[in-house]
């Protein structure tokens, strides 16, 4: 079997219409679209309260330069790529949840350009590019992550231009030499960004094996310019396998088939899951039986060796490697983005009116996941940015704030002050023990409130205490606030949040609203 990527040397006449697709519309529209993809993405990220895997990339990225090299030897070095691009953003345009999560809509951009150049190389029309870049704009997993301020979104972007590039490559479309060169880059820098992006090496490795003309030489170009990424890549391969323990509480979290069948590429939602699974299986038939249209059937069978070898990778293997969680997988959500416009395209070629209506079903089910991820809980269920307006609107000069530490780190209330300190200017921590820039970790170290008020560090009229309010995990802990009123202070008044409990005690046990 040969998916019709193999063809002659380069010549004159091919450069020069490599020359000429390059220029407009084959560069406009994708442009344009990746910028209406960066839009559409930003709007409502400012909303959700950020989180705990979110502090550790705000935390991480508003280190001293030294402070951060010191990280990312001890921890998180998978995402030291990304902490730094984030850390020079940072120091340019802040750290607001907008600033911090426009990157990802940024690389939602970048993803859908390079989706809409991907398809184009297969498809003399316009309509089957178009439509694969609206559904990677719609798709859940690449939507969440476009509104997230971690790495994921870019991982979908280099995972796509390096498709392209082994496109170009495997058809003889560029040089040989410029081909795999570009292809070891991106791709060593790709994995360097998140070692699961390296299985795409296996992908290229399955379209050249079977790429038609000229199938050894490429297997030895792929051969060496995948060694060559890989030796790019080597620092973070090494350091991660030395911070494997970071991940190890994986291997004691159940992993329930929801996880892949409706969270990995579907946001949650069962009826959009139930509508993807069907395209996607529908998609795979067309690749196996439509053998009258060479160039979709090879792009099909792309996109469902993108999509499924890394996630049967991952998923095969939960129970021994303990690798999985549905965002890992987030670079080959342009695949599934590709088979969706394959089986719209195909219904609109049979009666186009049916065309527009699976357009319509797609993007319609979309909206309300779409929605949902930007909702004020969104992210996890935190709610710190609410923590923050109750303190911003009731602190004055001078008091002090108390923080549950029982819950784990990335549950912890103690964020809220990190990640949004203008609602803590008026407010001190005495339990603060080592701030983070001092620490391997990227969280501040604190003692408990009860160490703290039995060192009589609680001097402050009033005190606000956060506790994390988590009844459905069985984490509903207030101990702190009885040491607090063991050492003088009486509760006058409380908000129960969505996720946390802020208590206002005083000492004369006056309340001051």
């Amino acid at each position: 079997m040969s998916i019709a990527l193999g063809s002659g040397r380069v010549t004159r006449a091919q450069e020069f219409r490599l020359r000429a697709w390059l220029r407009t519309p084959a560069v406009a529209v994708p442009g344009v679209s990746g910028l209406v993809a960066v839009l559409v993405t930003a709007v409502g990220s400012w909303i959700p309260s950020l989180w705990g895997d979110e502090a550790a990339s705000a935390l991480s990225a508003q280190r001293p330069l030294p402070s951060f090299l010191h990280e990312v030897t001890h921890v998180d070095a998978v995402h030291a790529m990304y902490y730094a691009g984030l850390h020079v953003w940072v120091a340019l345009f802040g750290a607001s949840a907008f600033s911090l999560r426009f990157p990802s809509a940024l690389a939602t951009g970048v993803t859908v350009a390079g989706v809409i150049v991907l398809v184009r190389l297969f498809s003399r029309s316009w309509r089957l590019p178009l439509l694969a870049g609206a559904f990677a704009v719609a798709l859940p997993r690449l939507n969440f992550a476009g509104v997230e301020a971690r790495g994921y979104a870019w991982t979908a972007a280099f995972a796509t231009w390096i498709v392209i590039v082994a496109v170009l490559a495997l058809r003889e479309r560029v040089p040989a030499r410029v081909g795999w060169a570009w292809f070891a880059v991106l791709c060593g820098t790709g994995t360097a960004l998140n070692l699961f992006v390296g299985s795409l090496i296996v992908v290229v490795g399955c379209l050249a094996a079977i790429s038609g003309r000229h199938r050894s030489s490429q297997l030895r170009r792929w051969g060496l310019s995948s060694a060559v990424a890989l030796v790019l890549a080597s620092p973070v391969i090494l350091f991660g396998a030395l911070e494997r323990h970071q991940v190890a509480f994986l291997a004691h979290r159940a992993v329930p088939p929801s996880a892949w069948l409706a969270n990995q590429w579907f946001g949650g939602s069962g009826w959009f899951a139930v509508l993807g699974w069907a395209m996607l299986l529908v998609a795979v038939l067309l690749c196996a039986v439509r053998r009258d249209r060479a160039l979709d059937r090879g792009l099909g069978l792309l996109a469902v060796l993108w999509a499924g070898l890394p996630s049967a990778f991952l998923i095969g293997t939960i129970s021994t490697l303990h690798n999985y969680t549905p965002r890992y997988l987030t670079f080959t959500g342009p695949a599934v983005a590709v088979l969706f416009a394959l089986v719209v395209d195909a219904v609109f070629r049979s009666w186009k009116p049916a065309g527009v209506a699976a357009l319509v079903l797609v993007l319609g089910a979309s909206v309300p996941v779409f929605v949902a991820q930007r909702g004020p809980f969104a992210q996890n269920g935190s709610d710190w940015a609410q923590v923050g307006a109750v303190i911003a609107a009731n602190a004055r000069p001078g008091d002090q704030a108390a923080f549950d530490d029982v819950v784990r780190s990335s549950r912890r209330p103690e964020n809220a002050w990190r990640l949004y300190p203008a609602d803590f200017r008026n407010v001190s921590v005495p339990q603060l023990v080592t701030p983070y820039t001092q620490r391997d970790g990227w969280a501040d170290k604190l003692m408990t409130i009860e160490d703290a008020a039995a060192q009589h560090r609680f001097t402050a009229g009033t005190v606000f205490a956060v506790e994390a309010d988590f009844p459905h995990e069985g984490v509903l802990d207030v101990g702190g606030v009885p040491s607090l009123e063991s050492s003088g202070y009486r509760v006058v008044r409380h908000w129960r949040l969505h996720s946390d409990l802020v208590f206002e005690l005083d000492r004369d046990g006056v309340d001051r609203s």
